[in-house]
């Protein structure tokens, strides 16, 4: 099988694993909105934030460094593992030491009870993220998507029979573990220990090469993590628990395109990247890589951002309503966030780990200062410096391409056309809300015509207008059915 159709494949069973799995979430979320009030979960999402800040910073990009070295020996990749374990235990001894003082700093008193359930299920995770990384370098796509897919559906069924039993927060920690110790079983047991965890001696010059590469991707890595959920920290410290439960719930669902399908795309570049070795293939690769991403990535943004308010009328109780404005805005903004996806994935392969590094450095900079500024006009506006700061990101990070000798419009130019094909979407989504508001239906079925009406919508419109994109979509859609078949 060729690369590029082992990429395909492995895109489509990420994506669908993806979308799957969150969709379970998703369910989940919405159940527990009937058993945890708004600021609890905003207590619980602080607590789940520090400790996260505490592990991607350990990590020392070490991951990342699995993935984009395909050919590493089993001795390099113990030494990685070495490295990777040690500095979490250090880092989670030290946020479960200092929990309350934190709490005090982010005038989050409550989430400090939370942290050492989020310091055990973190731990976990772990334990099964190099068995993960190998299996990535592999491309064994399909495996990662089944454990994904199973690992929320434990984490949502879990953490709802807790919150029935009256847990109240610490149900979402026990979600949490289960969902980690059920990644540890499924990964630790399909991939040979001896890959990554048998013991030999440590050699200086390996663990000074491993850290040359991983410091700076850890502060990158870091920072990428902290520009999807440190402005959370900001909501709380700014508006209080209540506003981040709602904020949350929002970003939740409107992280979905973005993240959850979007860098799956990238968890499958990546290695991709990684195996072709004739530049000019790459940069082809990346181009093509743009248009594809934007198809699948605009219209679903775009479109929850258009059924935000009834999709919260429909799902939400009453007391968390306020999540729609929200929601609207994070979800149309988030269309810059694929051009990160590809970006950072072309450096990683490069090696321009510290270009990377500054890029998501900036990338925070403009989040939480775009929220700042406009802080003072209330929660929802502050938000929308969210979608800010990615845009400014984004256009620093197609910049930066032409120390490769890629155009930036050549990345650019192959989002322009799916976009454009979003407009009528979202005109014909937005009419038919206007028109069903007070005629009485029901708000599901009002919900599901506005659904109905985007999707029929935007299919015609992408293939007019995103003809390029469309056509090749579709084409590596039918070679990888036709060679399965085969």
């Amino acid at each position: 099988m060729s690369l590029g159709l082992r990429a395909v494949r492995g895109a489509l069973w990420s994506t669908l694993a993806s979308i799957g799995s969150r969709l379970v979430g998703i369910v989940g979320t919405f159940v527990l909105t009937r058993f945890l009030a708004p600021e609890v979960q905003g207590e619980v999402n602080v607590a789940y934030i520090v400790v996260a800040t505490a592990h991607f910073f350990s990590s020392l990009g070490m991951g990342q460094w699995v993935v984009a070295n395909p050919k590493a020996d089993r001795s390099a990749t113990f030494h990685a593992s070495a490295i990777y374990m040690s500095a979490g235990a250090v880092a989670f001894a030290l946020t479960w030491l200092f929990a309350k003082p934190l709490a005090s700093l982010l005038n989050a008193e409550a989430m400090a009870q939370y942290v050492p359930g989020f310091v055990l299920a973190h731990a976990l995770e772990r334990v099964a993220q190099l068995p993960r990384n190998i299996l990535a370098r592999e491309l064994h796509f399909r495996l990662l998507g089944l454990r994904m897919a199973l690992g929320e559906v434990a984490y949502a069924g879990a953490s709802v029979l807790f919150a029935w039993w009256g847990w109240g927060g610490h149900a979402i920690i026990a979600g949490n573990v289960v969902r980690a110790l059920l990644g540890v079983i499924i990964l630790c047991s399909v991939v040979d220990w001896r890959d990554y965890a048998l013991p030999c001696r440590l050699d200086r010059a390996i663990l000074r090469r491993l850290l040359a590469y991983g410091s700076p991707m850890s502060v990158a890595v870091l920072f990428h993590m902290g520009a999807q959920t440190w402005d959370n920290l900001f909501i709380a410290y700014r508006f209080g628990e209540a506003q981040t439960g709602l904020y949350n719930q929002a970003y939740k669902l409107a992280d979905l395109p973005a993240t959850h399908i979007g860098e799956q795309f990238g968890d499958v570049l990546v290695p991709t990247f990684a195996h072709l070795e004739d530049d000019a293939a790459r940069k082809a690769a990346l181009t093509r890589a743009a248009g594809l991403l934007g198809l699948v990535v605009f219209p679903l943004a775009i479109g929850l951002g258009a059924v935000a308010y009834t999709l919260v009328e429909a799902f939400y109780p009453p007391s968390y309503q306020e999540v729609a404005p929200f929601l609207a805005v994070l979800a149309v903004l988030s269309v810059f966030r694929p051009v990160g996806v590809l970006v950072m994935g072309w450096l990683q392969v490069v090696g321009r780990t510290r270009d990377y590094m500054n890029l998501d450095i900036f990338k925070v900079v403009m989040i939480l200062g775009s929220m700042a500024l406009l802080a003072p006009l209330g929660p929802v506006w502050s938000c929308a410096g969210v979608g800010i700061g990615f845009a400014l990101n984004s256009l620093q990070m197609v910049w930066t391409l032409r120390k490769d000798g890629i155009a930036p419009l050549s990345v650019l130019r192959p989002l322009a056309p799916p976009l454009l094909a979003c407009l009528p979407m979202a005109a014909a989504v937005l009419a038919t809300r206007a028109g069903l508001l007070d005629s009485g239906v029901p708000v599901m079925l009002r919900l599901l015509l506005e659904l109905v009406v985007g999707a029929v919508s935007y299919v015609p419109s992408a293939l007019l207008i995103a003809r390029a994109s469309s056509s090749d979509f579709l084409n590596l859609v039918k070679n990888a059915l036709s060679r399965r078949r085969g």
